[in-house]
């Protein structure tokens, strides 16, 4: 059997209230050129019964526990065919579209990654903002000391990428996304950007990171940023603010910062669903 282009997993505990509808969203996929791998950290909230419902349509499922979202992670990547992953939180969903999006954008060979868009919902799933990354990432932005503009379910990397640098990093409990962009950067790997709007990230006070934005503040925010300062420290990475300036001067002049706007104003208060449909 043919190797998928994308292996998506999706890990979850005790969130079966939304997975149902994260299932949904990777499995009504125009491009159906994927495997779906779902992780369980032995939640006892009935995603048990939900997981025996949807087993004909999983290359793989477990549930047990776990050490926490990344070794999930890794646990599903590992047991993955395909040539690029993704993943999935349980309590968002991936846009219509959003499969055939990445594949189109690596469909040369060129790029170990690409990514793309996202926007940020309330707990119904209507749209609060959009985001859009830069259209482009110029060579001068190639650089170890520049901004990460790639967000979690909205970056797609290569199998051979992600066990080239050892997966997510098991001690990592909310920056293991960064850890990952930044590992691929320092192998001199950034992401091909495509403009498509990939992922609904939903907003909730049970959200793990949702309360680093200002809207859900709480004690844990100073807890992720702990985290992501020792994270930089470890790695060496320190943001050069000439690299900042001029990366927020290639999203004005490329337009990616005036269309999350627009999109914003546009869309605001709408169903997510609704904004792969029209932009």
């Amino acid at each position: 059997m043919d190797a998928p282009c994308f292996t998506v997993v999706i890990a979850t505990y005790n969130y079966g209230r939304f997975l149902r509808a994260a299932l949904d969203s990777v499995l009504a996929q125009s491009c159906q050129d994927f495997e779906l791998i779902v992780v369980d950290g032995a939640s006892t909230d009935g995603t048990l019964a939900l997981l025996e419902e949807y087993a004909p349509r999983l290359a793989w499922w477990v549930s047990e526990p776990d050490r926490g979202q990344s070794d999930a992670f890794n646990k599903g990547f590992a047991r993955g065919r395909g040539r690029y992953f993704v993943w999935l939180n349980a309590d968002d969903i991936l846009l219509p579209g959003t499969l055939a999006a990445a594949k189109l954008a690596l469909a040369d060979g060129q790029y170990a990654w690409a990514s793309g868009d996202f926007v940020r919902t309330d707990a119904t799933l209507n749209i609060l903002t959009c985001f859009r990354g830069p259209t482009k990432q110029p060579t001068w932005l190639r650089r170890a000391d520049a901004p990460i503009t790639v967000c979690g379910p909205s970056s797609f990397f290569s199998a051979e990428l992600y066990r080239e640098v050892g997966g997510f990093s098991t001690d990592l409990r909310y920056a293991m996304d960064l850890d990952l962009w930044l590992k691929f950067m320092a192998r001199g790997h950034y992401p091909r950007r495509f403009r498509h709007y990939c992922w609904a990230f939903r907003m909730h006070e049970q959200s793990k990171t949702a309360d680093q934005f200002s809207a859900y503040v709480n004690p844990r925010a100073k807890e992720i940023q702990a985290e992501v300062a020792a994270l930089y420290a470890r790695l060496g990475y320190r943001l050069s603010p000439w690299a900042r300036l001029l990366s927020a001067a290639q999203k004005i002049t490329d337009g990616s910062a005036w269309g999350a706007w627009a999109d914003t104003r546009a869309f605001r208060g709408k169903p997510a669903l609704l904004i792969a449909s029209k932009v």
